[in-house]
């Protein structure tokens, strides 16, 4: 809460008004789906309710459940993160911010009307937001997102641990949120996802003050797919035993965190 600020009135009286620090709320649903409210602002990430027709887990969370977002962002093409169900269903006057071009195109096909494409490092404005698109390391197309409001969120996508990637912005950006992939994946015995020790040195270099898992608890284990074993609490422990002091939020899917 900020100290209260205190105005003169006539005859000697005074008013004071506590202004309050603007919250925001995250909510990590499945594989790199977020709801981020900020600022008056339902912002989606990589919305994705079904996979190749079938229902993605959790169940119980419906599309009928989503909140309508005024800000949807899409970080690449993969099946778990454009859902074509899904992208089909939602209202078409949704602004969307995605990469790369093809998204665009398969947009504007479908019918939405407000579609812009962010290469990396390019910044756009969303009402009181700024958002940036940043790099990503994973098959070659793909982006995250910091968005700036009332704090500072990064958004990773699909990454696997990249230094460079991770140095660069932090030297942009003071975090206050990263939105982090610790489930594991690898694909054909190469890693695609960052796991919980990686995890661990990504945030050495992030240095956000809190970070939400995504990317976990979400996917069988099924060849060439290995099992995504990651979760929250392993990452909390390996953050401990390290001495890093970033604090992990949202031990469970669909557990909303007040920030």
């Amino acid at each position: 809460m900020k100290p209260p600020t205190c105005v003169t009135l006539p005859l000697g009286l005074s008013r004071c008004e506590v202004q309050f620090e603007a919250k925001m709320k995250i909510t990590y649903v499945r594989w790199a789906m977020t709801i981020i409210e900020m600022k008056g602002l339902t912002i989606v990430t990589d919305p994705v309710f079904k996979m190749l027709g079938f229902p993605a887990a959790p169940r119980e969370y419906t599309i009928e459940q989503l909140p309508r977002p005024d800000l949807i962002l899409i970080s690449h093409r993969h099946v778990d993160h454009w859902d074509r169900w899904t992208m089909r269903r939602l209202p078409k006057d949704i602004p969307l911010i995605v990469r790369p071009r093809r998204i665009a195109d398969d947009a504007r096909r479908w019918g939405y009307t407000q579609v812009q494409e962010l290469a990396p490092w390019k910044e756009t404005r969303f009402g009181e937001a700024s958002i940036t698109a940043v790099p990503a390391k994973h098959t070659g197309t793909e982006v995250g997102f910091v968005l700036q409001g009332a704090k500072t969120i990064y958004f990773a996508g699909d990454t696997s641990f990249d230094r460079e990637i991770f140095t660069s912005i932090a030297q942009r950006f003071a975090l206050d949120v990263a939105l982090l992939p610790i489930g594991g994946l690898h694909l054909f015995g190469a890693s695609a996802h960052i796991d919980p020790p990686q995890a661990v040195e990504a945030l050495k270099l992030l240095r956000p003050d809190v970070v939400i898992g995504t990317h976990w608890g979400c996917a069988p284990s099924l060849p060439p797919i290995t099992a995504m074993p990651g979760t929250p609490r392993e990452l909390a422990r390996l953050l401990t035993e390290a001495g890093v002091d970033v604090a992990v939020r949202g031990m469970a899917p669909l557990e909303p965190v007040t920030i």
